[in-house]
């Protein structure tokens, strides 16, 4: 889980992580070494199982605002709402 977390943050604080993210998300996830369903959410930008699995809803938020989630969606996503 902890690299999960340093990817939020980073995502957060580093442009250059953002920018790689968004071109890559998969060269950056390899990168962090993240493997298996927290690969596949951050993938699928599925904030709902990432913060029911128990990770920081801080970062998880400050991070979709970075990769340009709307706040909308973002607060529907995290409710159970169908809206994505």
């Amino acid at each position: 889980m902890y690299e999960i977390h340093q990817l939020l943050w980073d995502i957060r604080r580093d442009p250059e992580v953002k920018k790689a993210y968004r071109a890559d998300p998969d060269a950056v996830l390899d990168s962090y070494g993240i493997e298996d369903t927290y690969r596949q959410w951050m993938k699928d930008l599925d904030f709902k199982a990432l913060y029911e699995s128990g990770i920081n809803p801080y970062l998880l938020y400050f991070c979709a605002i970075q990769l340009q989630v709307d706040r909308a969606q973002y607060y529907a996503q995290i409710r159970g709402e169908t809206q994505r």
